[in-house]
């Protein structure tokens, strides 16, 4: 029997790994997923399992994919960019996970609700201005962080995608982007000082041009504006961190797609193809995120 050389196919490798992740974030309750469940999904016995796993064996055609796609109810193109080798294994498994909420609807804002009239001290302001109302005290205010995107927009003159994130960040004084490739983790906040005196460095590593490392960067941005009081989000300083959270993903799709901006690139698209494929080339973002851009940009229009 002639003996297959061990990670021949790297990047199917790749793929048995996001599976095996994937499974275990979708399972809770301590259940621990082996090598067995992700071979199970093909139908694979152990033996075809253990050489999909250890990259010598090419999970290659698109019915697999679909199938796989199927049962992690993820994109099958995520998947298909694995086994090609362009989305490594921590920026799929971030897509797979999701950008987080955008608003705080269902049972998450059931939990809050029911959080904040058990103990509503935790949420009492210190200034000057009392909100004492459970919609006052969690409201996103979205036409406001829209507002903060157009103004920086406007200060960028920026007229056209992709938007550059380092340009972004260089309108703003004590924070910067640094490249580190000694890093473990795609991005790393490093703050010193406070308030006003608050200087941050975001370090990043491998191509700035990532669409997550994108969205991770453009994040932090707004974190730093809210930390440091800077006058453009002042009013936003006392939300509690829940909303902070939803306020900070709607100022970076606001941020990485402006609505004018998308509102033109849809109208230029070419209606015979794809059209979040086209959009988040145009954009620098994933097509995980452009869906959520869309939706919120159908929405809210």
């Amino acid at each position: 029997m002639k003996k297959m050389a061990e990670n021949r196919y790297p990047h199917s490798a790749t793929l048995f790994r996001f599976c095996k992740e994937a499974l275990q974030i979708r399972y809770t309750g301590g259940v621990k997923v082996i090598d067995q469940d992700v071979g199970a999904i093909l139908g694979y016995d152990p033996a075809d399992c253990s050489h999909w796993k250890k990259g010598k064996k090419n999970i290659r055609s698109y019915s697999t994919i679909r199938t796989i796609a199927d049962h992690l109810n993820v994109d099958d193109r995520l998947l298909v960019e694995i086994t090609a080798g362009k989305v490594g294994l921590e920026e799929a498994l971030f897509e797979y996970r999701g950008y987080g909420n955008f608003s705080l609807t269902g049972k998450s804002l059931e939990n809050v609700r029911k959080e904040y009239f058990t103990n509503p001290q935790r949420w009492q302001q210190t200034d000057s201005v009392q909100r004492t109302s459970f919609e006052e005290v969690f409201r996103v205010d979205r036409p406001a962080i829209e507002a903060i995107v157009e103004k920086i927009v406007v200060m960028g003159n920026f007229i056209e995608a992709p938007i550059y994130v380092p340009e972004v960040f260089q309108l703003f004084s004590n924070i910067k982007i640094e490249r580190d490739e000694s890093m473990g983790e795609a991005v790393r906040v490093i703050n010193d000082g406070q308030g006003a005196n608050l200087r941050t460095v975001v370090r990043y590593k491998g191509m700035e041009g990532r669409p997550y490392v994108r969205f991770l960067m453009a994040k932090e941005l707004f974190l730093f504006l809210v930390r440091s009081g800077n006058q453009m989000v002042r009013h936003l300083q006392q939300a509690s961190s829940e909303i902070i959270e939803i306020q900070a993903n709607i100022f970076v799709e606001n941020l990485l797609v402006p609505s004018r901006m998308l509102g033109a690139a849809i109208q230029a698209a070419d209606p015979t193809k794809d059209l979040v494929q086209q959009l988040s080339e145009t954009f620098w973002v994933s097509k995980t995120f452009m869906n959520q851009r869309l939706r919120d940009y159908l929405e809210n229009i």
